[in-house]
């Protein structure tokens, strides 16, 4: 038997006799109130355990996206389930270079000296588009990819259930916006651009923003039931915002938003 039939089988299970004794009032309780926060919390287990132990990895492409003597760019991520890293050290002529596995559809547009770019994961037919981690192996998701750390770019990431790891710190990242369901993301911000405004935009997920030393910031959550975890000496709050004292004249800087549902937040 197949480790995801075995796996969503026996969690069925448990939810159906679980609603068999609240329909019986032998639950003094009502399941209903637990029963889709408790299958979400297991569906975002279940990815994040696939996207590092389960199945093999898909097809891998090699791709690149040349600069084109651009000044500027925007970057926009479109990533699924499995696992995502981005680090700065594309090569001088190329806005990003790196390895798809799952493959990868392409958009490029230029207008005068700003190149916009779009990567995506390929269409897959239903289910596997949307519970690719369910049925059963040659279903992992893995891009690997460099970003031209010398040009500003504005990055988009749009992900699901994955892990996602951005090492921001040699690039001239001044934009960031993450969007992301059940996921477990890390992010090294950049440590030489003077202002980089970051956006998050979060479900039942665990976030780790890492802010070089010397680089000053502020943050603002807003959300549920979130968990804020913030280095208060680096950063003391005042009122609802975690900020360093000489952010307005600090040369480098990160201004953070947050909204996020289930989840925690953690920077240091």
């Amino acid at each position: 038997m197949r480790r995801g039939s075995f796996f969503w089988g026996l969690v069925f299970v448990v939810l159906g006799g679980l609603l068999l004794l609240s329909n019986f009032d032998i639950l003094s309780f009502s399941i209903w109130r637990l029963f889709w926060p408790v299958l979400v919390i297991l569906l975002g287990v279940w990815v994040l355990w696939q996207s590092q132990y389960g199945g093999e990895m898909l097809e891998t492409e090699i791709a690149s996206i040349p600069l084109e003597g651009v000044s500027e760019a925007r970057l926009s991520i479109h990533h699924g389930a499995g696992e995502l890293r981005i680090a700065g050290g594309a090569a001088e002529d190329k806005l990003v270079n790196g390895t798809f596995g799952g493959g990868v559809l392409r958009e490029s547009e230029r207008r005068g000296d700003h190149l916009d770019v779009t990567l995506k994961v390929p269409t897959q037919r239903f289910p596997y588009a949307v519970f690719p981690w369910v049925f059963g192996p040659g279903n992992r998701i893995r891009w690997d990819l460099d970003i031209n750390p010398k040009v500003p770019i504005s990055l988009e990431v749009h992900s699901g259930a994955n892990d996602a790891r951005l090492n921001l710190v040699d690039t001239q990242v001044t934009s960031l916006e993450l969007h992301t369901g059940a996921s477990a993301t890390e992010v090294h911000l950049p440590e030489r651009v003077a202002l980089t405004r970051v956006k998050i935009e979060a479900g039942a997920a665990s976030v780790k923003l890492r802010i070089p030393e010397g680089v000053a910031a502020q943050l603002k959550v807003d959300g549920g039931l979130v968990g804020v975890d913030v280095d208060k000496t680096r950063f003391p709050k005042e009122g609802k915002v975690y900020r360093t004292p000489d952010f307005d004249s600090a040369p480098h800087r990160v201004d953070i938003k947050v909204d996020a549902g289930a989840g925690s937040i953690s920077v240091i």
